[in-house]
């Protein structure tokens, strides 16, 4: 059986199939930032969870939080990290380029979350633990950052190295 569609058919079909196409494609596309968009958001949950313990300076809650959101999105702020070959630039207390650094929003949640972990080991008094996520922190993931309510961005990794330091320094004058 063949079946004769004029030029007009033949040309709505084509417009239709287009534009089915493009509804796809925008449909999967706006799926997957929705998804990412709702790591984000609980990536940042866990986090300020973990900031609200360590203000009350419960290390336990601290370390339930922190290993949560290390176990969901590593893989991603280790991937985020690999397309980096700098810190973004944020002007020191200017908080420039916003936008650019939550984007790297994997990489800031986990590495802030390695920083607290280290806190909360501190307060634990286990101070190996504590370097293992200090140093983690300072050289796998160096270019996290993190939002201050002051309005600027500061560097987890540059505040594990002071603690490193520390540390190390209580080590070897133990003693």
């Amino acid at each position: 059986m063949h079946i004769n569609f004029s030029h007009s058919q033949i040309k709505t079909m084509k417009n239709i199939t287009l534009f089915t196409l493009l509804t796809l494609t925008f449909c999967v596309f706006g799926a997957e930032k929705e998804d990412k968009s709702k790591k984000h958001i609980a990536a940042s949950l866990l986090t300020e969870a973990a900031w609200r313990a360590n203000l009350k300076r419960k290390p336990e809650e601290i370390l339930k939080q922190t290993e949560k959101c290390i176990k969901l999105f590593e893989k991603e702020a280790l991937k985020m990290q690999k397309t980096l070959k700098a810190p973004i630039s944020t002007g020191g207390d200017q908080g420039l380029n916003r936008e650019a650094v939550q984007a790297q929003w994997a990489l800031n949640e986990v590495g802030t979350c390695y920083f607290l972990q280290g806190k909360a080991y501190e307060q634990l008094k286990q101070p190996d633990l504590a370097l293992k996520s200090y140093r983690k922190l300072a050289n796998e993931l160096p270019y996290a950052q993190c939002w201050d309510p002051g309005g600027w961005f500061w560097k987890p990794a540059k505040a594990a190295q002071k603690r490193i330091a520390a540390l190390e320094n209580k080590k070897s004058t133990k003693p």
